[in-house]
């Protein structure tokens, strides 16, 4: 057997022996198959295995908002009750802007002492009580007055903490980018082959790895006045899903 290094992956060409499998990955004294203690001979496999990757750049369908409102007060029962009142109508805002309440989730909540620390002593002087609100957008068309309208309805106790885009409905880059990372590995196959003096023979594994990699923004901005708040600029950037498969072929 020989063992060809190439980029991102590691190929195994097997020339001769019986018809068993590796495990993609596996050494060429590994075990055939998972369960299977039986070490192989270095030349037990007459197959490759290869690596290939496929990337698709697809438009991103979604927008996904981190948000929070946060008060302060002398008392926690105060602090917490603003607080409160106020991610109320925020919410309220968003449901009035067509966001559903399946996609508002709440993804924190807290309340903490706040203290002077000045003339060498500790000082209370109220609480602060927050709560986090993931927002999921669908309508991209109008997010930007959509966010617009959930920070005027906050005022100057929201905080915009980040923003970023997502493919949900990656079914077609998804098949696109299959079907590349497919014939990728079968190009590198048909190479290898070709240089061991064989033919390439039938498919005998794939096993395939997704990654989506969306374009993604943080912020961290107080709202300003709610009548100075104009709906939000968003460009929606594009996204990549990258597929990639190792696969175990044959010799004819």
């Amino acid at each position: 057997m020989a063992t060809f290094a190439a980029a991102g992956a590691v190929v195994v060409v097997g020339l001769s022996g019986n018809s068993a499998a590796p495990r993609a990955g596996a050494t060429a004294l590994g075990p055939a198959l998972a369960g299977d203690t039986t070490p192989l001979a270095p030349d037990a496999f007459p197959g490759v295995t290869v690596q290939g990757v496929g990337k698709v750049t697809g438009t991103p369908d979604t927008l996904v908002l981190t948000l929070s409102i946060t008060k302060t007060a002398g008392d926690v029962s105060t602090a917490m009750n603003g607080m409160s009142a106020t991610m109320t109508a925020v919410q309220g805002s968003l449901k009035a802007n067509h966001v559903a309440d399946a996609d508002q989730k709440t993804s924190g909540l807290g309340v903490s002492a706040q203290y002077d620390y000045s003339s060498n002593k500790r000082t209370l002087t109220g609480y602060e009580a927050t709560e986090n609100l993931t927002v999921t957008l669908r309508d991209t068309k109008s997010a930007g007055a959509t966010i617009a309208a959930a920070a005027a309805a906050g005022g100057d106790a929201t905080q915009i903490s980040g923003l970023s885009t997502d493919l949900q409905n990656n079914s077609g880059p998804l098949n696109q980018a299959r079907d590349a990372a497919f014939n990728d590995a079968k190009a590198k196959a048909t190479q290898y082959a070709k240089s061991a003096g064989r033919s390439l023979g039938a498919v005998v594994r794939v096993e395939e790895n997704v990654a989506t990699e969306p374009t993604a923004s943080s912020n961290d901005m107080r709202a300003a006045a709610p009548s100075a708040i104009a709906p939000v600029p968003i460009q929606m950037g594009s996204t990549d899903v990258t597929v990639q498969v190792t696969v175990v072929f044959s010799f004819a």
